[in-house]
Parts: structure tokens; C-alpha cells; sequence
């Protein structure tokens, strides 16, 4: 497939290029594992057309950057092919093995994540991702100013002593689920 600024927008083109891509995973799998294990034809499917996703990102990467395409023109390229991807893993997976709602229902979640992160991956804007601080570390610091911010009062000891019982049971409501900062993008944009 040739990949130009038309061709990747083209959802029927890249949706019969996925789905040959997939008859072709499936006919060499079938060849080196048999029709019998489903599961095994399932993963090595999907790690197949994942595989192929990501080749063709990168070489339209690599050819977008010698034509000069804008950040625009790339990122609605590959959220074109991811989804077009996307589709046909859902048809194929279903094709070896129906989904049951459940698993329908997880796989969309699986695959809604790493969509939406394309977005802060390959940016419009200058956005500069970081590494968050550890959850514990934002709750000691923050922890310790409202402590201080309590003793400052000027309540009696009985009082602050109960404001910071409520603050106490505040923290074990936030912390009961413990919160994963690093699950989460963190990014600045525009110094902010």
C-alpha cells in the first residue's frame, strides 16, 4: 500500500489493507500452530496485526517527516490507521472465537487507553510529559502544610486536635483505593 496523505485517510483502503493483512496472519499461523488452539491463534492474531500497525506507523512517520507533513496531518493519520486497526483485531478475534459481552466489553477498554494516548504521543501542541511524584510524596508534603496550617490557628488545642481527626478521616477515604499517579499522563503545556 502506498502511504500518502490520501491514502491514510481512506478508511476503506486501510480497512481492506488490515483485513488482508489479518487473512494473511491467520493463513501462516494456521500453517505453523494448526486451527485447533483457539487461544494461541487469538493472541498471535492480534500480536500480528499489532505488529503490522506499528510498521506502518513507522514508516509513515519516517515519510511524513522527508514530505514535511504537518503535526495535524500525522496525528489524523495514525488515528485513522489505529482505528481502522483496531476494527478489523475486533473482526478477526470474533471470527476465531465470538466474543461474549464481557469480553467485547474489556477488549474496547484495552484498546480505548492506548487510542486516546496517540493524542499526547504524537501532540499538535508542545506538550512535555513527566513523570508524576509518588502518591505518598504528595501526601506527606500536603499532610505536613495542613498540619502546620491547623497549629497556626487560632482555635484551642481541643479544636485542632478534632480538625485534624476530620483531615485523618478525609485521608482514609482518599487512600482506601490508594491512589496510582503513574497510571495517569502528566504533561505541561505552556509552562503549566
Amino acid at each position: 500500500m502506498d502511504i500518502n496523505k490520501e491514502s491514510t485517510r481512506d478508511k476503506a483502503q486501510l480497512l481492506a489493507y488490515f483485513r488482508d493483512r489479518a487473512d494473511e496472519i491467520l493463513g501462516e499461523i494456521g500453517q505453523k500452530y494448526g486451527e485447533r488452539n483457539i487461544p494461541l491463534r487469538a493472541r498471535k492474531s492480534n500480536t500480528g496485526l499489532v505488529e503490522s500497525r506499528k510498521a506502518f506507523i513507522t514508516t509513515l512517520t519516517r515519510k511524513s517527516k522527508n514530505e514535511g507533513w504537518s503535526d495535524q496531518e500525522v496525528l489524523e493519520a495514525i488515528l485513522m490507521i489505529t482505528y481502522c486497526n483496531y476494527v478489523v483485531m475486533l473482526e478477526n478475534r470474533n471470527a476465531i472465537r465470538p466474543y461474549e459481552h464481557m469480553d467485547f466489553s474489556r477488549r474496547i477498554g484495552e484498546l480505548w487507553e492506548p487510542f486516546c494516548k496517540l493524542c499526547f504521543e504524537y501532540p499538535l501542541n508542545d506538550l512535555e510529559l513527566f513523570i508524576p511524584p509518588l502518591f505518598s510524596e504528595v501526601k506527606r508534603k500536603l499532610a505536613k502544610e495542613i498540619d502546620d496550617y491547623i497549629d497556626d490557628l487560632g482555635i484551642s488545642d481541643e479544636q485542632k486536635a478534632q480538625l485534624k481527626k476530620y483531615y485523618g478521616k478525609v485521608w482514609g477515604l482518599v487512600t482506601s483505593g490508594e491512589i496510582k499517579l503513574e497510571l495517569d499522563l502528566h504533561f505541561t503545556f505552556q509552562g503549566n
